[in-house]
C-alpha cells in the first residue's frame, strides 16, 4: 500500500511541475527599481516638447498683456450680459416660487413660461389660469364649533352658566 501512495505523489509532482516551468519562461520579473526607471523613461518620453506650469502660466500672462482695449471690454460686456440673464433668471425662478405654484411643478412651469414671449409676470398669470393643475391646492378650513350655535341670536350667557353650573356642580375644583 505504501508503494501506491508514493507511486500517486510522484505523479501528481510530475503533472504540477511542467505547467510552472512554462509558466515561469513566458513571464519575466523586474525589480522595484527597474519598474521606476522604465517608468520614468516613458513619462519623460511622452512629456517632451510639452511646457512646463510655470511656462504655461508665463504663457497665458503673456497672452493677456497682448490684447487691446477693444478685446478686454467685449469681454467684460459678454460676462456682464451673463450675470444679468442669470439674474434675470433667478428673479423669474422666485416669482414663479411665489405665485402659488406646488414646488412639483416649478422647474416645469419656469420652462414653459420663459418660452413664452413678452413679459414674464403677465405670462405666468396667463399661465396659471389657462392651467390651475399646477397651483398648490388650498385646504377649506372647518369652522370650529365650540358647541353653541352661532346662528342663534336669541343666546345669552346666562342659559350658558347655568348649564356649566349645573354640569359641573360635583365638581370641587369649578368656580361659580
Amino acid at each position: 500500500m505504501n508503494d501506491n501512495v508514493q507511486n500517486v505523489e510522484t505523479k501528481t509532482t510530475e503533472n504540477t511541475e511542467p505547467q510552472t516551468v512554462e509558466q515561469k519562461v513566458g513571464e519575466k520579473t523586474f525589480t522595484q527599481e527597474e519598474f521606476t526607471t522604465a517608468l520614468q523613461n516613458e513619462v519623460a518620453r511622452k512629456t517632451k516638447g510639452m511646457p512646463t506650469k510655470e511656462e504655461l502660466r508665463e504663457f497665458n500672462k503673456w497672452k493677456e498683456s497682448q490684447k487691446t482695449e477693444t478685446q478686454k471690454l467685449i469681454e467684460l460686456q459678454k460676462e456682464n450680459e451673463t450675470l444679468k440673464t442669470q439674474i434675470l433668471e433667478e428673479k423669474s425662478k422666485t416669482v414663479v416660487a411665489n405665485a402659488g405654484v406646488d414646488s412639483k411643478f416649478q422647474k416645469f412651469v419656469f420652462s414653459e413660461v420663459s418660452q413664452i414671449d413678452g413679459e414674464f409676470e403677465v405670462n405666468l398669470t396667463n399661465y396659471l389660469k389657462d392651467n390651475p393643475q399646477f397651483l398648490i391646492k388650498k385646504e377649506e378650513k372647518k369652522p370650529t364649533t365650540t358647541g353653541y350655535s352661532q346662528n342663534n341670536a336669541n343666546y345669552s350667557v346666562n342659559e350658558g352658566k347655568e348649564y356649566l353650573d349645573k354640569k359641573y356642580s360635583k365638581n370641587p375644583y369649578y368656580k361659580k
